[in-house]
């Protein structure tokens, strides 16, 4: 019975000094990357860094969080985030973050408050810690611009999942239910419903790097991108697309997504009230679709390619300017 006794001391000791050893490498470990972040141009602070859960997790709070990109003018701003790990699987982390958090936007700050907003992140167990998939739920968003409009979400998902089919590739799921859209685009999109019932998009996306713990210092971006389907039903407007697009020489998307519409006449007053295309030509393309609507096999939906080439963008016969940029200047 002593014996027995010694070795659950012993097993205990042993234990706990591994919870020690792991929890205090995580808070150095923590600590040392926001000083590399700042190191390398970025800003980077938090109040306080703590890890707690003994004896069977790991729970890291960070403080008064404040992250920043002067290159991208890409921020982010909460009162806290806190991570969870279990002991024994270290690369299975889950998230869980305040009902209120800011994001600064290069144009804009948009606040982000919820009801409930967390996640999991599980990386590839070793030294580079590469980026396996990623779940996040959200629950009740509302999403506030400082150029003034609102949009609120019931639902938020998304998820990831490495993709092999691409170099660098991660498979990304979003869905989004219970969409609720600014009241200004409302007021100038009449003939639609106040409720996006769904907007969903699976994609594979291929990276210029490996999105993995060096990603600070080789800042993956977006080479490819392959729209295996998306989908959004407001109302009697229903949009599918697939396709793909990848980066040219100049870091430009270049490539073609083909789009179904449904109920294609109450698209042209939403993507005037989007910016897409001016007012004073809705009745010309609104005529121009109609035409293309009557070669269709029933008469009424409308297939339109969305061509991004040499450096421009347009929508079937619309010209829509120019093409999305998908790798920085510096990089392209």
């Amino acid at each position: 019975m002593r014996a027995v006794t010694v070795v659950v001391l012993a097993l205990g000791v042993l234990w706990g000094g591994y919870w020690f050893v792991g929890s205090t490498a995580l808070q150095k470990g923590v600590e040392t990357w926001f000083t590399d972040q700042v190191a390398q141009g970025r800003i980077a602070t938090s109040s306080k860094i703590e890890v707690h859960g003994f004896p069977n997790r790991f729970d890291l709070t960070v403080t008064d969080v404040h992250l920043a990109d002067p290159v991208t003018g890409i921020g982010w701003d909460a009162p806290f985030a806190q991570v969870f790990s279990m002991t024994w699987k270290p690369w299975h982390l889950i998230a869980a973050l305040p009902n209120t958090q800011t994001i600064t936007l290069p144009d804009q700050v948009i606040g982000l408050a919820s009801s409930k907003l967390q996640g999991s992140l599980k990386l590839v167990p070793g030294a580079a810690l590469a980026l396996d998939g990623i779940v996040v739920d959200g629950v009740d968003l509302v999403a506030t611009s400082s150029l003034g409009w609102v949009v609120k979400v019931a639902r938020a998902e998304l998820a990831t999942r490495q993709n092999a089919s691409v170099t660098n590739g991660h498979e990304v799921n979003v869905t989004l239910t219970g969409l609720v859209p600014d009241s200004a685009l409302m007021a100038r999109a009449p003939g639609l419903p106040g409720l996006i019932d769904l907007a969903q998009v699976d994609l594979v996306a291929g990276f210029s790097a490996p999105i993995d713990r060096f990603a600070g210092k080789s800042r993956p971006e977006a080479t490819t991108v392959v729209v295996k389907d998306a989908t959004v039903r407001w109302g009697d407007l229903v949009v599918t697309a697939k396709g793909a697009v990848v980066a040219d020489g100049n870091g430009l998307a270049e490539g073609r997504v083909n789009i179904h519409i449904e109920g294609w006449q109450k698209l042209v007053p939403v993507a005037v009230a989007m910016g897409l295309i001016k007012a004073e030509v809705a009745p010309t393309v609104e005529k121009m679709m109609g035409l293309m609507a009557q070669q269709s096999a029933d008469g009424k939906s409308l297939d339109l390619p969305l061509v991004m080439t040499a450096g421009r963008m347009s929508l079937g016969p619309i010209p829509l300017g120019p093409a999305p940029r998908m790798i920085s200047a510096a990089q392209g």
